[in-house]
This record gives C-alpha cells, structure tokens and sequence, in this order.
C-alpha cells in the first residue's frame, strides 16, 4: 500500500484538501447564516419603523381633527363667557341704579 514516501505524502496532501474544503464549505455556511439573520433583523427594524411612521400618521391626522374642535370649542366658550360677562355687567348697573 504505502510502497514509498510519495505515496504518503499523496494521501497527505488529499486529506489536507480535504479538510480546507470542509473549512472553506464550514466558513461560506457561517456566513451565511450570518447574512440571513441581519437580513432577518433588518427586516423586523423596517416593520418597526413602518408601524410607528403610521401610529405618528395617525396621531397626526386625529390631532389635526382635535385641533379644529378644540378651536370651535374656544370660540364657542369666549362667546358664552363674553355673554355671561355681560349680564353680570348689566346685572351691576341695574342693582346699583336702584
């Protein structure tokens, strides 16, 4: 089987092969999966961003809404005080005329 030296050194030289194919295929699978996985977080990091550019839509579009009720609601109140003003205004000039 091993007749000379050559010989050994060629089955040497074929398990050396072979265990640098076996690291190099062990080497491209961990980067793989290494990609995979920031691709994966990646991924969840843009649906994060996505709910919460849509929760800020939405916060704004009904902010928009309560802002436009908030002002008829202040509108409508600096009436009623300024009517309220006023009698108690007249209420004062009518009791101090008598």
């Amino acid at each position: 089987m091993l007749e000379t030296s050559k010989d050994l050194l060629n089955i040497l030289l074929g398990s050396s092969v072979l265990i640098v194919a076996l690291l190099l295929s062990w080497l491209i699978y961990q980067t793989a999966r290494t990609i995979k996985g920031m691709n994966d977080i990646i991924k969840i990091v843009q649906n994060i961003a996505k709910n919460i550019d849509e929760g800020v839509n939405t916060f704004k579009s009904k902010a928009g809404n309560a802002a436009a009720f908030l002002a008829v609601f202040i509108k409508g109140a600096q009436s009623i005080l300024a009517t309220v003003s006023k009698k108690k205004d007249s209420s004062k000039k009518s009791s101090s005329k008598k």
